[in-house]
């Protein structure tokens, strides 16, 4: 009798620690999954930077777009034209749209050559020398929004120089400035990095860069986009 009850002490002790191991593997397991779900469904730390607070915001769209050349922007950009605009301002339109608030063009006062190669060469003689072209007065001020969305083809790989006129010109401290450029596959190419150094003061989500061929189907990019950045 009591061999029997011996054995079966032993047995539920066995069953017993079974049991606990069970669930605590169960519990570890379970612990693992909430967490994963959690950082799922909540964005971290850099995707919040990236949003813009857009309530009661005032909106400008300002693009420089060179649209007076023969074929395309010069060097990469590739501008064919839609609906009579080169990709640049194809693409501004098409975010003012879609944003609202007010739209501005940078135009030049010296006007480029309108062949290709005399605005790759013009352009390339403005990097080279560190030239600030001038540009006309805009309707509006840009230092009297809140978020200013800021486009430009990319010429010799980086921002045309008239872009670092603009950026001379006004102080965005405090403002929210977004990129968007046109490009033939260099990207944006290190642009959005220059511009936060041009303007420490102000905040630069991470902008967006569309080959300039296919501007007319980038639609569904730049509605994502924009999602993301809370509009």
């Amino acid at each position: 009798m009591k061999r029997i009850i011996a054995l079966v002490l032993a047995l539920l002790l066995a069953f017993s620690l079974v049991s606990c191991g069970k669930s605590g593997n169960n519990a570890e397991i379970s612990g693992t999954k909430t967490q994963t779900q959690t950082k799922g469904n909540e964005p971290d730390s850099s995707e919040k930077a990236q949003s813009a607070d857009t309530s009661g915001k005032k909106i400008l769209t300002v693009y420089f777009s060179s649209a007076n050349t023969a074929d395309v922007d010069a060097v990469s950009s590739a501008t064919p034209s839609f609906n009579g605009m080169g990709s640049t301002e194809y693409l501004a339109v098409y975010i003012n749209g879609k944003v609202g608030g007010d739209i501005a063009k940078i135009t030049p006062v010296k006007d480029y050559p309108t062949s290709y190669n005399g605005t790759l060469d013009a352009a390339k003689d403005e990097r080279d020398k560190d030239k600030r072209p001038e540009f006309k007065s805009l309707d509006v001020n840009p230092e009297d929004y809140d978020i200013i969305f800021v486009g430009y083809p990319m010429w010799w790989y980086t921002l045309p120089m008239i872009m670092y006129t603009f950026f001379d010109t006004y102080d965005f401290s405090g403002k929210t400035i977004i990129p968007f450029n046109t490009h033939a596959g260099s990207g944006d190419g290190g642009t959005y990095s220059e511009i936060k150094e041009f303007e420490p003061g102000a905040t630069v989500p991470d902008g967006l860069a569309v080959s300039g061929s296919g501007a007319d189907k980038a639609g569904g990019d730049i509605d994502s986009w924009l999602s993301g950045l809370g509009f």
